[in-house]
């Protein structure tokens, strides 16, 4: 059966490879394996979430990380909820992140760290369009 989208395929793995690892992650200095199944049920989660938070089809949801499985399940979560991921380079100052959320017209952000959300709250009043903020890692403060 060919996979026309990135969701189907995601999702058709978990099906079919279940307990099977699909990431490592390294948690007390050892890497500890995640399973497919564990995977989709977070970002089913996270994908329920976005659209708790009322993203529907087609909407841009940003997403101001480095690279890390979190950074992974998020953007499985944005296409599952059928949104757009709009990747912002976490070395971005305030402004240019500001610029591209309110370009790309992005209700939701992803931020990593507290690090990141104090940019994303520095410039909140620039971002006519945000609604929500979800911090992946960390206490909001």
């Amino acid at each position: 059966m060919a996979v026309d989208t990135l969701a189907r395929l995601f999702w058709e793995r978990v099906e079919r490879l279940g307990d099977r690892p699909a990431q490592l992650v390294k948690a007390g200095g050892a890497w500890t394996p995640v399973s497919w199944q564990a995977l989709g049920d977070e970002v089913r989660e996270l994908a329920l979430g976005l659209i708790a938070l009322g993203r529907q089809r087609g909407d841009a949801v940003a997403l101001l990380s480095q690279s890390r499985a979190e950074w992974v399940r998020a953007d499985f979560a944005i296409f599952s909820a059928g949104c757009v991921t709009i990747p912002i380079y976490p070395s971005y100052p305030a402004s240019e992140i500001a610029y591209i959320v309110n370009d790309s017209g992005a209700k939701t952000i992803f931020v990593e760290d507290a690090g990141q959300l104090d940019k994303v709250l520095a410039a909140t009043k620039e971002m006519r369009g945000l609604e929500s903020v979800v911090l992946v890692q960390g206490v909001v403060p």
